[in-house]
């Protein structure tokens, strides 16, 4: 299989070159290998992140992973209550929860099968059922979220639903993020269970409201899960037609998804706080 690559082009949010690269890739045949095909992808990206990451990293700190990144802007807003959607505490040290160092830490899961051994800190809750059913029983709450982690059920109607309801209970300076936002291939655009098609409630946002800042992070760790990023702000909305297809999302992924690569991400979310 083989992969296109450009060279940096420093004009561009994302100078990975993400979009080129999957586009280069949208016809390969997957259907004789095995399920981790994907990973000569993300591989050959990681690469061209960190030579993006090289020429303009300027000694800043590089990220290793999504809960750093939601770390750091709980460090920046100084957030201290965090919700994740899709949580998953029970699964001890390495889940995400544990991770995350916020003051007050929920958590709503659908699985009641899971046996839930994790002993939460003092001013944290795991709830046991859907994210819709989480969402009613706080709606008539002053209940507020300074940062949110959406990596529940990845379908386009319930990430809608997910995002539109955290919004409602998102602080004036609370972040949204959201996991898995870039399928890699049709396969994993058509799986729920792995990346889905969470993109398409992005896209649905990036063309209706102009109230939201709305970027997604390529990840320069290398791996599938892009990161979705939701900003109460302003932004300019895709203007043209969505159409809900793997061709249509390759094609216009650069500006619908807004992708941005780690470089910029310091300059957007990070050295514009600093030099306020």
């Amino acid at each position: 299989m083989k992969y296109e690559t450009r060279p940096i082009n420093d004009k561009m949010n994302d100078k990975t070159s993400f979009g080129t690269l999957l586009r280069s890739a949208r016809h390969n045949d997957y259907t004789s290998v095995n399920e981790y095909h994907w990973r000569p992808i993300f591989e050959l990206q990681a690469s061209n992140a960190l030579a993006v990451w090289r020429e303009y990293h300027q000694n800043r700190v590089w990220f290793e992973d999504k809960e750093a990144i939601i770390n750091k802007f709980i460090g920046l807003h100084k957030c201290n209550s965090y919700l994740e959607v899709g949580g998953q505490p029970f699964a001890g040290k390495r889940s995400t929860y544990h991770k995350v160092r916020c003051e007050n830490k929920d958590s709503v899961n659908t699985d009641p099968t899971v046996e839930f051994e994790y002993e939460l800190p003092d001013g944290s809750n795991h709830y046991v059922m859907t994210s819709d059913e989480f969402f009613k029983k706080i709606k008539d709450t002053k209940k507020l979220y300074d940062i949110v982690f959406i990596d529940a059920w990845h379908e386009h109607e319930q990430v809608l639903r997910d995002i539109n309801n955290c919004l409602a209970h998102l602080s004036d300076n609370g972040t949204i993020l959201l996991h898995d936002m870039i399928p890699l291939t049709r396969d994993l655009e058509k799986d729920p269970h792995r990346t889905g098609c969470c993109w398409r409630a992005f896209a649905d946002l990036r063309a209706t409201r102009e109230d939201l800042d709305m970027s997604v992070l390529v990840p320069p760790w290398g791996s599938e899960d892009s990161l979705g990023i939701i900003r109460k702000g302003q932004q300019q909305l895709f203007d043209k037609k969505l159409e809900y297809n793997f061709d249509f999302f390759l094609d216009n992924i650069e500006d619908l998804m807004n992708l941005i690569d780690l470089d910029t991400f310091y300059k957007k979310y990070i050295d514009s706080l600093v030099s306020e």
